[in-house]
């Protein structure tokens, strides 16, 4: 099965993204990953938590600030990202 595809509001048309793939995760002791697709502005968005970084069925963002942006539309008030 192949991997989700990264996502990023930040880059310009034409402008490669980095490497990097930022998760958005849990601040518990034991991380678990947020479990969505792309949350849409102005749309309430649903999750749900998985225990594995499991690259098929995340989404991930492509920078930090895209990041930051779908814990907002999620409405997480704790989060952190992994960035793999």
């Amino acid at each position: 099965m192949s991997r989700k595809q990264t996502i990023s509001y930040v880059t310009k048309p034409g402008q490669r993204m980095g490497n990097s793939t930022y998760y958005l995760a849990t601040t518990a002791d034991a991380v678990q990953f947020y479990l969505f697709d792309e949350p849409k502005e102005g749309q309430l968005a649903h999750w749900s938590l998985i225990d594995q970084l499991d690259r098929t069925r995340l989404q991930g963002a492509g920078d930090k600030d895209t990041a930051k942006e779908w814990a907002k539309r999620l409405g997480l008030k704790n989060w952190s990202y992994v960035r793999i």
